[in-house]
């Protein structure tokens, strides 16, 4: 009779400590609470707190690439040129992936999707062809690029041979 209850409370003893430690929380403690912000008060989507503040610096960036990209291409063939080439363009796809994952980190697939559509304006199209057309002319090379924008014009240049080597000797 001993053993019996020994084991019975045992068990009772084991359930508890598995519904305490181990067994999983309720299905209201795995859903994240909703976001409140500033935007949100105002019936806005959670990212709009600081859109116009992104809304700017999204402006500004696409204002200095197209300024580097619109520089006669012999510009480019010098070194300091060449370098000022190659960081707007890093800068610009860094700026763009950046906002886009951190987007997707805080807010969900919509935030990012959201991210994705403010860098898909007619002057992001305007720089991504410029970009596509300076690298098929061989003004650089996919490899001096950092990993952001190497990935993103890989699928731009889809493998499409460079031309030319226009700063050969």
């Amino acid at each position: 009779m001993k053993l019996i209850l020994y084991l019975i409370g045992g068990l009772v003893l084991a359930n508890i400590v598995a519904a305490t430690f181990i067994w999983p929380p309720s299905d209201k403690a795995l859903h994240k609470a909703p976001i409140v912000n500033a935007a949100t008060r105002q019936g806005q989507d959670p990212w709009m707190v600081d859109e116009r503040y992104l809304a700017n610096s999204r402006a500004h960036i696409r204002k200095h690439v197209l300024q580097t990209l619109g520089k006669p291409w012999s510009t480019w063939c010098a070194a300091e040129g060449h370098q000022q080439l190659i960081a707007a363009i890093d800068n610009y796809y860094y700026q763009r992936d950046a906002e886009a994952s951190n987007k997707a980190n805080v807010y969900g697939e919509e935030g990012r999707r959201f991210a994705v559509r403010a860098w898909a304006t007619t002057d992001d199209n305007r720089i991504e062809r410029l970009v596509s057309e300076t690298h098929d002319r061989g003004y650089f090379s996919l490899d001096e690029l950092r990993p952001d924008a190497r990935t993103a014009l890989t699928a731009l240049a889809h493998g499409a041979p460079v031309r030319a080597k226009p700063c050969a000797d």
